[in-house]
């Protein structure tokens, strides 16, 4: 990051109301606090009035505000994509707030730079297309998420293809592979679970909240959560367009000979099933010995279709 930016950054974070120490302005600047120690130093030599709290870290001295941000161009335009990105991910009040929050940023921009931007947007552009809309059930994860409420869920499992109802303590929401997905502690499964929007089939928000333990999420990862490692040979023919789309669960790609190895961690392996299936000859499953053979009995089935009479 460079000089003014980090320093700039400094002071955005020391505008919070509550003390910032120098080793979370580091950790998030990536550099060391030494150089945080020497932006503070210069900030204050500037006039800026910073205020060090033994323990605590830095804050502005209270009466003391900074003149409006000026955006440029390039940060202009990257703050409008995330706002077509909102249009096309978001619940409709999400993409009513998107719009106002475009609608201000372009507002402040100066003449010359707003040109600048509408220039830049007519050639860096986020498509409208999107593969399905956002489950209606989004708003009612979202409540839940911010208020720590636990949640009632229908859910049709992918793996077992049952529609099971749950409770969930709901710890964040994430988007990834196409869709929106709770991240929660499942009460009937008694561990972690990721739970895909599109598949709940029934969502409320229960009356009652819950507290949130840290270390749960880090004690399903340390356990493993039921996840077994797949090891999938890929033809070097067929590399780049794979690389393009892995299948959910891929963790890496070693280099073997005439190719690679695509690592998967899964745990539902019918995922992985019609990714493998789609290279044909191409691909060839190394390990586990179960999964290589339930690969070739659908490869046989699917061969049998086609069977001439």
């Amino acid at each position: 990051m460079k000089q003014m930016d980090r320093r700039l950054l400094i002071l955005m974070r020391l505008r919070a109301e509550r003390p910032v120490r120098a080793e979370d302005l580091a950790r998030e600047c990536e550099c060391s606090v030494r150089t945080i120690y020497r932006d503070v130093d210069a900030l204050s030599q500037a006039g800026v009035p910073l205020a060090a709290m033994p323990g605590e870290g830095y804050r502005l001295v209270p009466g003391y505000h900074l003149p409006p941000i000026a955006f440029t161009a390039e940060e202009a335009v990257q703050l409008l994509l995330g706002s077509d990105l909102a249009l096309a991910l978001a619940t409709p009040a999400q993409r009513e707030a998107a719009r106002a929050a475009a609608a201000k940023v372009e507002a402040v921009l100066p003449e010359g730079t707003r040109a600048e931007v509408e220039r830049l947007r007519e050639r860096i552009r986020v498509s409208g297309w999107t593969r399905h809309e956002p489950s209606r059930f989004l708003p009612v994860l979202q409540q839940a998420v911010l208020e720590d409420r636990a949640l009632y869920l229908q859910y049709h499992s992918f793996g077992s293809g049952e529609l099971t109802a749950r409770q969930v303590e709901p710890y964040f929401l994430t988007y990834y592979a196409d869709d929106w997905h709770l991240v929660g502690y499942c009460r009937l499964r008694e561990a972690m679970r990721d739970f895909r929007a599109s598949r709940i089939q029934d969502a409320e928000v229960l009356p009652e909240g819950f507290a949130r333990q840290r270390d749960v999420e880090a004690d399903a990862v340390a356990e493993d959560a039921g996840f077994r490692e797949v090891r999938v040979w890929l033809d070097g023919s067929v590399l780049p367009w794979a690389r393009e789309t892995p299948a959910f669960g891929f963790e890496r790609e070693e280099r073997s000979e005439g190719g690679s190895v695509f690592v998967f961690q899964m745990r539902e392996l019918r995922r992985l099933m019609p990714w493998v299936l789609s290279w044909g000859p191409s691909a060839r499953v190394l390990s586990p010995a179960d999964v290589a053979r339930e690969v070739r009995r659908q490869a046989e089935a699917l061969a049998s279709r086609y069977a001439e009479d």
